[in-house]
């Protein structure tokens, strides 16, 4: 009797013990599986997977520098060169915009940076599926990029056509989605850029008491330049940029950094 007791106790044991090592290996390999099904299932969910993390890269690194990946002129700050959008070289005179279409720059910006990640997850996406016995043929490949409230879409227009026997699958466009507040950041960047144009200034507290979810630090550099740091405090995105506006000359300015 207790023998079988034993054997019963033992074989629980190893039952209790099978289960564990099987949740362990799903929770370590769960993030290769689920790429694995998403890569397998349609030229949207195998684009959005391949592109999504490259696309949101060049989201962030335009947003940290004044909305160029590659800022032209700026000036240096922790690091990273930002991008003026409003200057002046002259002391006592307001800027003029640098970038008056600044969502527009930002869209060309992230389009330019994910060019070729397109055509080499299209490439990626056709040897994949034609090693699988799929027949696959991809016309003229072309992206765009665009800014939306809540959003940043990267519109591929490259006609697949996906056959496999008599299952036949065309598909002409493919949207990848990228969550982000960077919308919202631009248009007050606009407006405190219009500002810093008009009245060489610009006041955060009254953006940030009319939108309550909004961070604005404005620090004052030692040329009179202005770093703006604006974040959104839902999800902590934000977008940095530099003005040179109505500057004094040294001695006469104050340095000042405003935040919540």
């Amino acid at each position: 009797m207790n023998k079988k007791m034993n054997k019963r106790g033992q074989l629980t044991i190893f039952i209790i013990i099978a289960i564990v090592l099987v949740v362990v290996l799903v929770i370590v390999l769960w993030p290769r599986l689920k790429t694995l099904v998403v890569k397998t299932d349609t030229p949207q969910a195998y684009l959005q997977n391949c592109l999504e993390k490259d696309a949101g890269d060049a989201v962030k690194l335009a947003s940290a520098r004044g909305g160029s990946i590659n800022p032209v002129h700026g000036i240096m700050f922790n690091g990273e060169k930002i991008e003026y959008l409003c200057y002046t070289n002259e002391y006592y005179d307001t800027c003029t915009t640098q970038q008056p279409m600044l969502k527009q720059h930002f869209e060309y910006e992230v389009s330019k940076a994910v060019e070729n990640k397109v055509a080499s997850c299209i490439s990626s996406f056709k040897s994949d599926f034609e090693s699988r016995g799929y027949s696959v043929s991809v016309g003229s490949i072309s992206s765009s990029t665009e800014i939306v409230p809540e959003n940043v879409n990267i519109n591929i227009n490259a006609p697949i056509t996906i056959a496999k026997g008599e299952d036949i699958q065309k598909q002409d466009r493919v949207k990848i989605n990228i969550k982000s507040k960077i919308y919202n950041l631009l248009m007050i960047s606009t407006s405190i850029l219009n500002w810093e144009a008009r009245y060489g200034d610009s006041a955060p507290e009254s953006f940030m008491m009319y939108y309550p979810n909004l961070k604005i630090e404005k620090l004052k550099q030692g040329d009179g330049s202005k770093i703006y740091i604006l974040t959104d405090l839902t999800n902590k995105d934000s977008f940095t940029f530099a003005s040179r506006s109505l500057s004094w000359p040294a001695g006469y300015g104050i340095g000042e950094k405003v935040s919540t």
